[in-house]
C-alpha cells in the first residue's frame, strides 16, 4: 500500500560505474553487516510513500513512490506508530534490511535513507534540519584502526557518535593515553563507499558500525 509524503527530498542519480565495478561485491559485503528499518506490511513488503524532489532526476521524474529506510531503529519505530495511526494494515510492523542492498537503491532513486537528527546535527547540521535527503553521516578516529587477519588496516566508521566515543574510551583504557587527544572526525556514507571504491589494496579498509539501540533491537527480538 503507498501513503504519501508531504516532504521534499533530493535523492541522489545512480551511478553504474560504481556497482558495475569489480570491488563492490566487497564494499555491499560490508554495507550489509548494518541494519536499516522500514515499516513495512504482514509480508514484509516495506511501505511506499510518495516522494516530491526539488528538481528533476535524470528520467526527468519529480516524484517517486519508494519506501524510506532508517538508519535508527527509534525513528522507525516512531514512524511505524504514525504508519498505524494513519494507514493501519495488518501486521504492520518494522522489519529489518541490509544497508547495502539499499543503498544501491537509493542511489537509482529508489529508496530513501533517513539518517537520525541527532546525528546529522552532531555531524554540523543546523538543529532545524530536516533528515529527509541528507546524507548518512559516519564518525572515525583514525587513531583506533585495528589489523585484520591479513595484516591490513581497518577502520571502524560508527554510525552513532556515542557508540565511536565509547570506543576511544576503551582504546585509552587498553593502550594509555587521553581520550582528548583523539579526534573523531566525521564523512559521511557516500564518501566513504567511494574510498573504497578508489582504494588501492594496500590502502585501509573501513568496518562499518551499526548503532548499538538497532542491534540491541535485533538481540531483543530474536530473544523474545
Amino acid at each position: 500500500m503507498t501513503t504519501t509524503l508531504h516532504r521534499t527530498s533530493r535523492l541522489r542519480s545512480s551511478n553504474s560505474d560504481l556497482f558495475e565495478s569489480p570491488g563492490w561485491g566487497a564494499i555491499r559485503k560490508e554495507l550489509d553487516q548494518v541494519p536499516v528499518f522500514a515499516c513495512a506490511n504482514a509480508e514484509g513488503q516495506p511501505l511506499k510513500y510518495k516522494v516530491e524532489l526539488g528538481k528533476k532526476g535524470e528520467d526527468g521524474k519529480t516524484s517517486f513512490e519508494v519506501p524510506l529506510f532508517y538508519t535508527h531503529v527509534e525513528d522507525a519505530l516512531v514512524e511505524l506508530e504514525n504508519a498505524r495511526n494513519n494507514t493501519p494494515l495488518p501486521g504492520m510492523d518494522i522489519a529489518p534490511y541490509q544497508l547495502g542492498t539499499i543503498f544501491q537503491l537509493w542511489a537509482s532513486n529508489q529508496a530513501v535513507l533517513v539518517p537520525s537528527r541527532k546525528a546529522i546535527v552532531q555531524a554540523g547540521a543546523p538543529p532545524t534540519a530536516n533528515p529527509m535527503g541528507q546524507n548518512v553521516p559516519l564518525f572515525a578516529c583514525m587513531e583506533i584502526a585495528q589489523e585484520n587477519e591479513d595484516g591490513k588496516p581497518v577502520l571502524p566508521l560508527f554510525l552513532e557518535l556515542e557508540d565511536a566515543n565509547e570506543a576511544v574510551s576503551q582504546a585509552v583504557s587498553f593502550d594509555g593515553g587521553n581520550a582528548e587527544d583523539l579526534e573523531i572526525v566525521g564523512l559521511s556514507l557516500p564518501e566513504a563507499v567511494q574510498m573504497l571504491a578508489n582504494a588501492n589494496d594496500d590502502a585501509r579498509a573501513f568496518q562499518f558500525v551499526p548503532p548499538s539501540s538497532s542491534l540491541k533491537h535485533i538481540r531483543d527480538y530474536l530473544s523474545g
